[in-house]
């Protein structure tokens, strides 16, 4: 009896550990960019990158900045106020 449940505990516990690595992503898809976390104030005060996105106020384009130089990429700043369109 003891040896039944021993088998069934060890079938259960490969049952989720299976389960578990199917639920997490193994690799990001290249095509799909994470929208960097920033934690701002939600003032509007809009700023100009030379990608020529407007960007709320200079801490979320900040943010953005950073998380460029980490992929290996610079973002300049423009100027204050809001991209011509």
């Amino acid at each position: 009896m003891k040896f039944m449940c021993y088998i069934a505990s060890f079938l259960l516990g490969i049952m989720l550990l299976a389960a578990l690595t199917e639920a997490a992503p193994s690799e990001v898809d290249s095509d799909y960019e994470e929208a960097p976390v920033c934690l701002c104030a939600r003032n509007f005060e809009p700023v100009c990158a030379a990608n020529l996105v407007t960007y709320a106020n200079r801490c979320l384009y900040d943010c953005v900045r950073r998380d460029e130089e980490r992929r290996g990429r610079s973002l300049e700043f423009l100027r204050e106020g809001p991209c011509e369109e």
